[in-house]
């Protein structure tokens, strides 16, 4: 069941952009549980021709010596703090930068051209990682 306090909280971070850096972990949970439960978040997920994403994401945040890592696949999240096996994407960043583009308040591909974030993969693998925390933070907004 989803965890209606936290819920409130991530909407509202969501809404205002007050999420501080350590929030990463509370979205990750929110992502986990309602794309495990909602069929309104499938449902968008088979609109966008998602259902078929296979994504693994490690990420390291330099300026904490963290590394969390996030799997999508077939329309579900999970996450988890230290080493991906074999990821389709690695990318660095520091926390505050980090937890902006989780919360929607900067884009990775502006990030990455001001060299606030490196990336191992294709392209693709970094477009994934946005469309799927755009895709879950809209939802989010409207439930």
């Amino acid at each position: 069941m989803v965890n209606s306090e936290l819920l409130n909280e991530i909407k509202l971070k969501l809404s205002d952009g007050s999420a501080m850096p350590g929030d990463c972990l509370k979205l990750f949970e929110i992502y986990k549980q309602i794309s495990s439960e909602n069929a309104g978040l499938r449902d968008e997920f088979e609109d966008m021709a998602m259902l078929d994403m296979d994504f693994l994401g490690q990420i390291i945040i330099s300026d904490e010596n963290k590394k969390f890592w996030l799997k999508f696949n077939e329309g579900k999240v999970d996450y988890g703090e230290g080493d991906a096996d074999n990821p389709s994407l690695t990318f660095t960043t520091n926390m505050a930068t980090f937890t902006g583009i989780l919360y929607g308040t900067i884009e990775i591909s502006g990030a990455h051209e001001a060299g606030d974030v490196s990336f191992d993969g294709g392209s693709e693998a970094l477009m994934d990682l946005q469309a799927i925390t755009s895709v879950l933070n809209d939802f989010l907004q409207n439930i």
